[in-house]
């Protein structure tokens, strides 16, 4: 037969394990919560990280294009050297100097003056 002192201790135990399904069913619950916030931030990032990729991409664009520029503008200042290294000699100049040239802007140096070179090429070099 079961005694009394059996019953209790079943009892006991039922009630030990309803706490503790009650305990876990809330943890579960808690986590549940914290899943789907957890999933919601995911494709919040995975959206900002899209974004950065289209940003790179436009940097990196802009970057080829400014070094396409810088090339091209490169040869060219190349090819203008070029030109004058291979342009014929001048004859000697007289001993006589010529009148100083009007620049309203003052934009012609001395030794442009001097040498009566005006030509509107950028030398750099």
């Amino acid at each position: 037969m079961i005694s009394l002192d059996q019953i209790r201790a079943l009892e006991s135990r039922v009630e030990k394990a309803v706490t503790l399904i009650a305990s876990l069913r809330a943890e579960n619950a808690s986590m549940r919560s914290g899943l789907s916030a957890a999933e919601s931030r995911v494709v919040e990032l995975e959206s900002l990280v899209e974004d950065f990729q289209r940003e790179q991409e436009k940097i990196e664009e802009g970057i080829i294009e400014a070094l396409r520029k810088l090339d091209s503008f490169e040869d060219s200042v190349h090819e203008s050297v070029a030109q004058k290294t291979q342009a014929p000699i001048k004859a000697p100049v007289s001993p006589v100097a010529e009148p100083a040239k009007e620049d309203p802007a003052g934009l012609v140096s001395e030794e442009t003056e001097k040498s009566g070179d005006s030509s509107d090429s950028l030398d750099i070099f």
